[in-house]
């Protein structure tokens, strides 16, 4: 019975790893679905039929689950709207199986005209010269107005020496998840929004409890290896992961992550793991996850899009957590730095007829649309990219429903946008993330003594497999 109880939490979550989103092979969604022509096996929605004398678009997207069936009855919206095109949705079990398609079908011209690529691909994206850049379109229809009104951090993201060259869709952050029950237990704070290093390791031997034999029942924090949460803190903390810029003026040459902050933020872990106030999942979320929500950790880092799905479950377990939502900790003095964005953008490819390309173009716009974006976020978790989406009742009415959403919301807000906190873009960024993940773990489960010579690993392998990619990509 108790193994039962243990358990059922850890098949909730099953969910949540479909719809958390950071915007990498760990939080991408999957299926066992491997069809590549055929609509996601598993979606509950039922396309709506083509319109007679419709333009037929070809649309990609790596979206299941939940999800996935808000993309479809998205795409089904925009098909009743008007009588000129008509979007044929084509599941493709995962982000990363998207990229992998798109780059095996370039030499065979069998694109799609609008494809959802996740955010470390867009390097990879423009480097296949089959795509329009939206900003072209965007100065073509003079609809600069749309730009201006992007999320400031989503829209940094996307835009690469200065231009915009794909449509952000959906948007995340990473946040802090605590229990405020078990922070006032332990006469901490409940509401402080954002903790340092220091604080939230103090507050992490305080939060830890041991059973009568000795054995901790619940650490103070559960950590899990995931580069995107690497990638956020640098983010917060206003420093590069790569030069020139993150890449953002010009391609990236090589990479720095193995500086002070990058450093800092193994080191506090390990000193969390050290002083036994904290447990290490290794590279699997939904461990992490459930971990926290049987109440066996007070607090875990995850995607802001989780949210919902981490409430949920803890209502469908008896509501044992009052869940609070923070800022990613920072060293102290660091007050202002914003974290990034992860999550995925629709581009536009430049097959297909003139016809199928203006009605690729038309459908993202209408994804982009304010009301829309406040249907997606209300629907999904991830947050609008339009700052006008917020004005919509059906936003408004998810934002009192989710009072800690803001929160995330906020933390993209809490500093202007530069070079340093946009986010990295590179080539081969699929594999720097392995590369930063590696040497995390090699540090954290004492493989590696040093953080700073596990980093320094990791450039070295980062920055040959960059040098390799810039060659074959120039």
């Amino acid at each position: 019975m108790r193994l039962r109880k243990l358990y059922l939490p850890f098949l909730l979550l099953l969910a949540l790893l479909i719809v958390g989103c950071g915007g990498s092979t760990n939080n991408s969604t999957s299926t066992t679905n491997t069809a590549a022509t055929t609509p996601a096996p598993t979606s509950a929605v039922t396309m709506v039929p083509q319109k007679p004398g419709t333009t037929k678009i070809t649309f990609w997207y790596g979206l299941g689950g939940v999800n996935g069936d808000v993309v479809r009855k998205l795409v089904n919206k925009y098909n009743e709207s008007q009588n000129k095109y008509y979007i044929e949705p084509v599941f493709q079990a995962s982000y990363d199986d998207t990229l992998s398609k798109f780059n095996a079908s370039l030499s065979g011209n069998q694109l799609p005209n609008v494809v959802q690529i996740y955010d470390i691909g867009t390097q990879r994206m423009i480097d296949t010269k089959q795509i329009i850049p939206v900003q072209d379109l965007i100065q073509r229809d003079n609809l600069q107005s749309l730009v201006d009104d992007l999320e400031p951090a989503i829209r940094s993201y996307y835009t690469i020496n200065g231009k915009l060259y794909s449509m952000p869709f959906n948007s995340s952050t990473m946040v802090m998840y605590y229990d405020k029950n078990a922070f006032k237990e332990a006469g901490l704070p409940t509401d402080q929004k954002l903790w340092t290093y220091d604080q939230l390791l103090s507050a992490a031997k305080k939060l830890t409890k041991k059973d009568s034999s000795g054995k901790v029942s619940r650490a103070g924090v559960g950590l899990y290896d995931y580069s995107w949460f690497f990638e956020q803190e640098l983010a917060a903390h206003n420093t590069l992961a790569a030069t020139p810029n993150n890449g953002r003026t010009q391609r990236a040459a090589s990479f720095a992550f193995n500086n002070n902050i990058g450093v800092q933020w193994l080191e506090w872990q390990k000193q969390l793991l050290d002083s036994g106030s904290a447990k290490y999942f290794g590279t699997n979320g939904a461990p992490a996850t459930s971990a926290f929500l049987n109440g066996q950790t007070a607090v875990t880092f995850e995607s802001i899009a989780s949210l919902r799905n981490i409430l949920n479950t803890n209502e469908k377990t008896g509501n044992k957590l009052d869940v609070g939502v923070a800022y990613v900790p920072r060293i102290a003095g660091q007050t202002d730095g914003r974290t990034a964005i992860g999550g995925a953008s629709l581009w536009l490819t430049n097959k297909g007829t003139k016809d199928q390309q203006e009605g690729g173009w038309d459908f993202i716009k209408y994804t982009a649309q304010p009301e829309n974006q406040a249907y997606w976020s209300a629907n999904t978790g991830y947050m609008p990219t339009r700052l006008s989406a917020y004005n919509q009742q059906e936003m408004k009415d998810t934002l009192n429903k989710y009072p800690q959403f803001k929160v995330g919301v906020d933390q993209i807000r809490s500093g202007s946008a530069n070079y340093d906190n946009a986010g990295c873009v590179a080539g081969n960024m699929i594999s720097v993330r392995n590369y930063i993940q590696q040497a995390t773990d090699d540090y954290l489960t004492g493989h590696n003594n040093s953080a700073k010579s596990a980093l320094d690993s990791a450039v070295q392998k980062a920055n040959d497999s960059l040098d390799e990619y810039n060659a074959a990509n120039q």
